[in-house]
């Protein structure tokens, strides 16, 4: 069993605060016990716009200043870490954001058109015409709602959706995957036992086997990111084979690299992969450190 060592930790240490974006290096530090909540949120406003949503891409695969439910959607993925409560402005505008952008309960356009006037990968590409239903991010939307909105019928009408959407699937999508374990967490009881389900039953065909890993394949930890998570016992062989190979992922600056690329915008994807790379060493660091494997 592979362990990051204390010389490695302190290289990640290093790296994020000296080349993560603020908001990342905010939230590290609130996980490590030596930041508050209020920094975070303080980085956090940068990418807030007046509507309630988040932009400024936040999400850096898109690097668009307006709001969109997806980045949106990346924004209370922090949020929710800090444990706020549903009376914090930064939720109840971003409940309201959520709301005016799906005004009939229809579903959410992940970005708006306008993504195509800036750079961006290629899959945030907004095509015209009719477009293939996906949970992504709806689903992840739906558990935000339930967890902070009062106003039943628009989310439940949302909610019935993305079940339905949930009950026809063949296909398991990592993204659509992810965004259904949140609303798992969010929602919990029944739902929660439902999602799991699906989720268990088609594991085999959801991740990767290590030799994709390199290149954007599904790696467990993407499923189980702690001791506590769903699928940990199902999974624990592949999962034990995952964090030998992440610790040895580290970079010789201290940080884990995407594995992925534009293939387009090489400016821009640059500044990109390194906003990403602040980003996933603080998620590597955090998960290497819920499985014991950073040397005391």
């Amino acid at each position: 069993m592979k362990k990051l060592t204390n010389a490695q930790f302190e290289k990640a240490c290093s790296y994020i605060e000296n080349e993560a974006r603020g908001v990342d290096r905010a939230f590290f530090k609130y996980w490590k016990g030596e930041g508050n909540e209020e920094q975070v949120l303080q980085e956090l406003e940068k990418y807030r716009n007046e509507d309630g949503g988040f932009g400024h891409s936040l999400e850096p695969d898109f690097r668009l200043q307006e709001s969109s439910p997806m980045a949106t959607s990346v924004a209370f993925q922090y949020l929710t870490k800090l444990g706020l409560s549903s009376d914090h402005p930064f939720i109840k505008q971003g409940v309201k954001y959520f709301q005016d952008t799906n005004p009939i309960g229809e579903g959410w356009q992940a970005v708006p058109v306008t993504v195509n006037d800036v750079p961006r990968a290629p899959w945030w590409s907004v095509q015209q015409g009719e477009q293939t239903y996906s949970a992504n991010p709806d689903a992840e939307i739906v558990g935000y709602l339930l967890a902070f909105s009062d106003d039943k019928e628009p989310k439940s009408k949302m909610l019935m959706k993305v079940m339905d959407h949930l009950s026809e699937l063949n296909d398991y999508e990592i993204h659509e995957v992810l965004c259904y374990l949140r609303l798992a967490e969010l929602a919990g009881g029944d739902i929660k036992d439902v999602i799991v389900d699906k989720v268990h039953k088609q594991l085999p065909y959801i991740v990767d086997r290590p030799e994709k890993w390199d290149s954007y394949g599904v790696q467990p930890v993407l499923l189980v990111d702690s001791e506590d998570a769903p699928f940990v016992d199902e999974l624990n062989q592949e999962l034990h084979v995952n964090l030998d190979y992440i610790v040895d992922q580290q970079k010789d600056d201290g940080s884990w690299a995407p594995t992925w690329e534009w293939g387009q915008y090489e400016e821009d994807w640059e500044k990109a992969k390194r906003e990403w790379k602040g980003y996933l060493t603080v998620q590597q660091v955090i998960t290497l450190s819920n499985f014991d494997r950073i040397e005391k």
